[in-house]
């Protein structure tokens, strides 16, 4: 290569150099004019919530935001219950003000390079609203969900329909929501996707799951009475006293330990006797134990016969000042637990028991009465297994004594 064509190379590569240079420099220039230019205005090829705010002044694109009615959904969350809103029902605003400088700082921190691609238009830079609340609408709105909502505490109970039959209800727990304690977390950290779960505080409450297993009536009784004594009263009681009873397997039922002693509240003195008449629901109780195949653990006779049931199936109980009483109890033979379902219908008194429907196992039972004196009897349980008789159980015999006149 020639001296000439050496310096002719050297001078091209210069002046390509020096058109390099002049070029960056006044690029460099132009995106320092663009960014001083920028300092207070929206880049360009810059979105909002999908809409161009290319060149918007701030302070005007900040009185602009507090105009907008925002018709997004949220999903409220009241522990499990959802609840579907709109903002703009609910409280939720855009916050102008928020939404204005952490776009404002997010371009002007934006790297050259960055700066540049919006300034050429070779790429766009997206920012989504910020949101608060309307404190005092919001505030209304929580407490129309709490009014809606929120629930005090519901023990585990049974419940007897219009036909007497005895359904298990499990308990609910509480349920408050902490109005002030949600807002103050929405205001820390806002909102999130679209949802608001809720500061809901809740109790805790023990169910029974095995008193699910009560399910069929297994022994049922009724005796009668006349409504229009004061002897009713004590029947009345008695049998609200043992109403709910409930029995665990291998427990036994002690007829004093619910409806005695005989003189508290809801008896009345009745001829020489406090509480007098409480034996004919003692009674009643005994029969329904018998037709569940309950073991009898204690039962005594009266000392004449009783009218409402027949001779040896009667039970009597009675308490004393002194502390002393005489019961009627049974044991809970069964695997599973016992409810027995106590009232009264006009002048007829009833006393069922329930529990699971495999709980006498296909057996039925039946009681008879023998007499076997003028004034004694044998009482029997007639045990039957699918229909056939298979044991015929003596349980005592009573002997009462003659009324004289």
């Amino acid at each position: 290569m020639s001296d000439n064509m050496k310096k002719g190379l050297f001078v091209t590569v210069c002046v390509f150099l020096i058109t390099i240079i002049y070029m960056l420099t006044a690029v460099g220039v132009y995106l320092t004019v663009q960014s001083i230019r920028y300092k207070n205005k929206v880049y360009p090829n810059t979105f909002l919530n999908g809409k161009e705010i290319s060149g918007y002044d701030y302070n005007k694109l900040e009185k602009d935001l507090e105009n907008i009615e925002v018709d997004n959904s949220i999903t409220i969350y009241y522990n499990e219950e959802k609840i579907e809103a709109k903002y703009k029902d609910i409280g939720i605003v855009i916050d102008s003000k928020k939404t204005v400088e952490q776009l404002k700082n997010n371009l002007n921190d934006l790297p050259a390079r960055h700066k540049a691609w919006l300034l050429l238009k070779t790429k766009k830079y997206s920012a989504k609203y910020i949101f608060k609340i309307d404190e005092d609408k919001f505030k209304n709105y929580l407490n129309s969900i709490k009014e809606k909502y929120d629930s005090d505490e519901v023990p585990e109970r049974f419940e007897r329909d219009d036909s007497y039959n005895v359904k298990y209800i499990p308990g609910t727990s509480s349920h408050y929501l902490d109005v002030d304690k949600t807002i103050e977390e929405i205001k820390n950290n806002g909102i999130e996707k679209d949802t608001i779960k809720l500061v809901v505080n809740s109790g805790t409450i023990t169910n029974h799951k095995e008193y699910e297993s009560i399910d069929t009536k297994v022994g049922s009784f009724v005796t009668e009475f006349n409504p229009y004594i004061s002897r009713a009263t004590n029947l009345r009681t008695a049998l609200n006293y043992i109403d709910g009873a409930i029995i665990q397997p291998g427990e036994d039922f002690s007829f004093y330990k619910y409806a005695g002693p005989y003189g508290k509240k809801g008896y009345v003195f009745y001829y020489e006797f406090v509480g007098n008449g409480v034996c004919q629901i003692a009674t009643t109780t005994y029969n329904a134990a018998l037709l569940a195949g309950l073991e009898i653990k204690q039962r005594y006779q009266h000392e004449y016969m009783v009218p409402y049931v027949e001779g040896g199936l009667d039970a009597t109980v009675a308490s004393y000042s002194s502390g002393y009483y005489v019961d009627m109890s049974f044991k809970n033979t069964y695997k599973y637990p016992i409810y027995i379902s106590a009232y009264y219908i006009g002048g007829k008194a009833y006393v069922d028991i329930w529990s699971n429907s495999n709980a006498k196992e296909g057996k039925t039972y039946e009681t008879e009465s023998v007499k076997i004196g003028p004034t004694s009897y044998a009482a029997y349980l007639k045990i039957y297994k699918d229909g056939q008789l298979i044991e015929r159980k003596h349980l005592g015999n009573s002997w009462y004594k003659i009324k004289q006149d």
